[in-house]
């Protein structure tokens, strides 16, 4: 379980763009992208994760994330490079 304000404040962010999907469907993603929160290996996270075709472009084992999801991450990657 995720402290939210503490979420909120490593994303400084506001209520409205809390990730509540990643928590509560993949809270696996949500850890690892706050632990590279401010780093350049956080772009290239993202940028994996929303690769079509799986992860890292080639995995067709997955199935990718549920749209509600994805949004979540991609929005996330965009306030990152804005910070």
């Amino acid at each position: 379980m995720f402290n939210r304000q503490a979420v909120l404040q490593t994303l400084k962010c506001g209520n409205d763009q809390y990730p509540t999907i990643l928590e509560e469907k993949f809270p696996h993603v949500l850890t690892k992208i706050l632990a590279l929160w401010g780093t350049p290996e956080l772009d290239v996270y993202v940028a994996d994760l929303l690769q079509p075709n799986g992860r890292s472009g080639g995995r067709l084992d997955r199935d990718g994330f549920p749209p509600g999801a994805a949004a979540e991450i991609f929005k996330l990657g965009m306030l990152h490079r804005k910070k």
